[in-house]
């Protein structure tokens, strides 16, 4: 339970001022189609169309409008990716460079890196990077202006696995 209420005010700070206009006109066009529907509650068929679309709006617009914005804004792109397992210690060290290439300055970056089996088939390609044996977060905090570039460095320890392994690393600025 904490663990999601962590999750959820690291959520609501990292939005912006985008982030509440596009949640505001999402819930205003959900109202106006409803109240639009409950006008015409005479045609059935069309009232009950208006309100599946109020519905859809109300789910959908806030999640692809929140991915769009920050995919746009926030853009960045990770390079000169390094991962390198010690061999006197049981750690794997993650180096890397993210470029901003987004439309806004940075002030935060969430760099999480997450460690899964090796695929063996056709369906373990997509469930195994559900169910990483190891997760690690970073949260560097610098001013990262557009086409700046910063290094990370990150290490996942105790690093125990001997078998096959993957690591996919992921970067969230704000």
């Amino acid at each position: 339970m904490n663990k999601l209420k962590s999750v959820m005010n690291s959520f609501i700070a990292g939005l912006h001022t985008y982030d509440y206009i596009l949640f505001a006109i999402s819930g205003a066009l959900f109202l106006l189609i409803l109240l639009l529907a409950v006008v015409l509650r005479k045609k059935t068929g069309l009232s009950l169309f208006l309100v599946l679309l109020a519905f859809v709006i109300l789910i959908a617009g806030p999640i692809t409008g929140y991915q769009y914005i920050h995919t746009s804004l926030y853009k960045t792109e990770l390079s000169e990716l390094q991962i390198k397992r010690l061999e006197f210690s049981e750690a794997v060290v993650i180096k890397g460079k993210i470029q901003n290439q987004g439309k806004q300055s940075f002030k935060k970056c969430n760099i999480s890196a997450k460690a899964y089996k090796e695929a063996g088939n056709f369906l373990e390609e997509f469930v195994n990077p559900l169910k990483p044996f190891q997760k690690m977060s970073i949260l560097k905090e610098a001013d990262i202006d557009i086409n700046e570039i910063i290094d990370f460095k990150m290490i996942l320890e105790p690093f125990t696995y001997s078998n096959e392994y993957n690591i996919s690393v992921k970067v969230d600025c704000i």
